[in-house]
This record gives C-alpha cells, sequence and structure tokens, in this order.
C-alpha cells in the first residue's frame, strides 16, 4: 500500500495543530498558577501566617518568626490585632520611634511590618490580648 505525501503547509498558513497545541500549553500554565496561588493561600491559612491577619484576630509567638495568628480561645493567644496599616515601607515602620503609624489605634503597644525589602509592606498594630 503507498500513501499519498501531504502537501507542506502554504506561506501564511499554520500547519494542523499548531494552534490548539499552544492553547493546551496556555491552559495548562494556567491551571498551574491557580494551583500555586491556591496552594499558597491555603498554606497561608493552616500556618496563621501574620499576612492572613486583620482587626480582630487574635495571635501567639514571642518573636517575628513564631507570631502567628491563632483562634482568641487558644491558651497561647497573648496579642489582639487592633489594627493593620498598608502601604509602609520597612524603614518608615523602623523609623517610627514615637508609634505614630498606629496612633490611630491607642491601646496597641507593639507593631510588627511585614513585607520585601526596599518594597511596602504592611504594620500590624498589636494590643494586650484582654
Amino acid at each position: 500500500m503507498t500513501e499519498t505525501p501531504q502537501q507542506p503547509a502554504a506561506i501564511g498558513q499554520k500547519a494542523a495543530g499548531v494552534g490548539k497545541a499552544f492553547g493546551k500549553r496556555v491552559v495548562a500554565y494556567a491551571i498551574g498558577a491557580v494551583v500555586v496561588a491556591g496552594g499558597a493561600f491555603v498554606y497561608n491559612q493552616l500556618t496563621g501566617a501574620p499576612q492572613i491577619a486583620k482587626a480582630g484576630d487574635c495571635m501567639a509567638g514571642a518573636t517575628a518568626e513564631e507570631l502567628k495568628v491563632v483562634e482568641c480561645a487558644d491558651p497561647t493567644a497573648t496579642l489582639t490585632v487592633a489594627g493593620r496599616v498598608e502601604s509602609k515601607s520597612q524603614a518608615e515602620w523602623e523609623a517610627d520611634q514615637e508609634g505614630k503609624i498606629c496612633s490611630a489605634y491607642p491601646n496597641a503597644d507593639q507593631s510588627f511590618w511585614e513585607g520585601k525589602e526596599g518594597k511596602e509592606g504592611y504594620v500590624l498594630c498589636l494590643a494586650p490580648k484582654k
């Protein structure tokens, strides 16, 4: 049995299936990105990462490395998030010797900054848990 050779694609035409392969690759990358982002979200929720903290949350930890969000009924909870201030650089936070960043939260006696060095991050204004 002899096969008839297929005609090559004419100039300006795509070979059959090229668009489908590209589309599948784009979909695969998009799904991968969603899985990674979703995984990071779930990880932060499970570990109580400070970045999920909001006003009213309770926190535990004696150092910045240990600080995490916990249930307020947790016996290790010693702090309450009085407020969260966005868009503050680490330099601004370190220079704030008078506590002006958290001045809107008079019961806050501690603060915690997190972000990328040289970029803006957020400050958690922390008060003792009552």
